[in-house]
């Protein structure tokens, strides 16, 4: 319950110790820094920047003293409160990044956009597809919500996994792949980042990077021999 939990909480854009706090919280209602630290296996010298990460955010509350105590505010109002906060923060950012996509695709700006969180990542990977009538992808074995996207697709999409998906595309198996990157339109590379922090896809606009992305993708699929292939 405790991972699926964490999940969900990082679903929400929590980040992994931000996640990890917040869980332990939920079942201590109150603890000082230090119990905080050993309860969710967060390093001590990251606990104070995450709770207070986690109190701006309006999830948690900060008493002061000698020690200081971290309390839970009512899940039931903090959750309600923190998601109108980021939905219109979310809709607003995607909107940004769908503008700086148009424009940037049409010219020769080379330019690149760090964006974290699971939840944004997700909408923003959708708005693309839905834009693209050409993606490419290689990814090693993909998250359930990708493929999930990808069934839904109508255009034209080549993918390149590690793992055995029914999907109705043109699909390459292969061992061991290193790289998870998809390219839309061969206009736009997003690439796939994991840190401890959670999960992070970076944007680029930069010809050359896609460039380099496509020869990677074209190698993949014309010069290592597959464990099977699909044509549909």
């Amino acid at each position: 319950m405790s991972s699926e939990l964490r999940s969900n909480l990082e679903d929400i854009g929590l980040s992994l110790y931000e996640s990890k706090v917040y869980l332990s919280l939920l079942q201590l209602c109150s603890a000082t820094m230090r119990e905080l630290s050993e309860k969710s296996e967060v390093p001590y010298q990251k606990i104070y920047e995450v709770t207070r990460s986690l109190e701006n955010k309006g999830l948690i509350k900060i008493i002061e003293g000698k020690p200081k105590r971290v309390k839970i505010i009512d899940p039931s109002i903090a959750l309600k409160t923190y998601k109108d906060k980021i939905m219109s923060r979310f809709d607003n950012s995607i909107s940004k990044i769908i503008s700086f996509w148009s424009k940037e695709r049409k010219g020769d700006t080379e330019r690149s956009l760090h964006v974290a969180g699971k939840r944004t990542i997700i909408k923003i990977i959708k708005e693309f597809m839905e834009k693209s009538r050409k993606v490419k992808i290689v990814y090693d074995k993909p998250p359930e919500w990708l493929v999930r996207m990808i069934k839904q697709y109508k255009g034209d999409l080549t993918f390149i996994t590690s793992q055995n998906i029914d999907i109705n595309a043109k699909i390459k198996l292969v061992k061991d792949i290193q790289s998870r990157f998809i390219i839309f339109d061969d206009s736009l590379l997003v690439t796939f980042n994991k840190n401890e922090e959670g999960d992070e896809i970076i944007i680029d606009s930069c010809r050359g990077c896609i460039i380099q992305a496509s020869e990677h993708f074209d190698l993949l699929i014309n010069s290592i021999i597959p464990k099977k292939e699909i044509q549909l």
